[in-house]
Parts: C-alpha cells; structure tokens; sequence
C-alpha cells in the first residue's frame, strides 16, 4: 500500500511539473533549418518558425511549423517531443527526413535532432544538433536557436 501511494505521489507530481513548466505556449523563433554542404564546407540554413509546446501526460510536445521564405520553402510540422523536468532546461527529440543532393544525386535521409533548450521568462535559447543517417560529417555541429514567446 505504502509503494502504491509513493508511485502515485511520484507520477502526480512529474505530471505537475509537464503541466506547469515555463517552455509551455507559442514562441517566434529563429534557428538554423537545416545545412548546405559546398565544396566540404558547412554552411547554416537559418530560418524563422513558429513552435507550439503543450504538455501531455509527463511529456512536452513541440511543433515546429517554419515560415516559408526565399531560402526555406514550405515543409512539413516537426514535432519535437521532451520529457518533463522541473528545471528551465530541457532536452528534446525529433525525426524527420532531410532531401539531399550529392554530386547530382538526389536522396534521402533519416534525420535525428537534438534540440536543448532553455527558458528565462519569455526568452527561449538553445542549440539544435543533428545526425544525418550515412554521413560521417554529421550535421555540422550545433546551431543556435532563439525565440520569444508569442503574446496570448
């Protein structure tokens, strides 16, 4: 009975933390998109979107919708998924599929980021990494990301 109730106060108070943390709402952000590879030189392909964090059960949820412009067309939503931790930093995961174009060949790729993002008021700042399936060169490292939460 004794382990019934701490397992319980236990999954209460992470779902708390998922339901009040301070990455919750809608923020502007800017951060590098994706990379363009020249002559074996990385190069950041910066880009402004819109991420959208609720919380679900003891997770937060991101979607990352990018505004279409002259260097990032329209693309699919990312969704970015994080478990919920107490403190203002936090770590999250997404999987997509970057288009690649290598010597004239065209492909596919399976695509991992970690985003790290951290809160202060209604400040967002962080680093996106990414691992590209098949490339030894990775994915340039991380890149900065930063953002400002969107009045209600």
């Amino acid at each position: 009975m004794t382990r019934m109730l701490c397992a319980l106060v236990l999954a209460g108070s992470s779902l708390a933390t998922a339901q009040q943390h301070p990455i919750i709402g809608t923020w502007e952000v800017n951060y590098a998109a994706g990379l363009r590879m020249e002559n074996g030189a990385a190069t950041p392909v910066m880009a402004a979107g819109v991420l959208t964090v609720v919380a679900q059960g003891d997770s937060l949820i991101g979607e990352l919708v990018t505004t279409p412009s002259a260097t990032t067309p329209a693309r699919p939503a990312t969704r970015l998924a994080a478990a919920a931790t107490s403190g203002a930093a936090l770590v999250f995961i997404s999987h997509s599929e970057a288009r690649m174009n290598m010597n004239g060949e065209e492909r596919t790729a399976k695509v991992t980021a970690t985003w790290k993002l951290t809160v202060t008021g209604d400040k967002l700042e962080g680093t996106t990494e990414r691992s590209i399936e098949g490339m030894d060169m990775g994915g340039g490292g991380p890149q900065p990301i930063t953002g400002t939460r969107r009045p209600h």
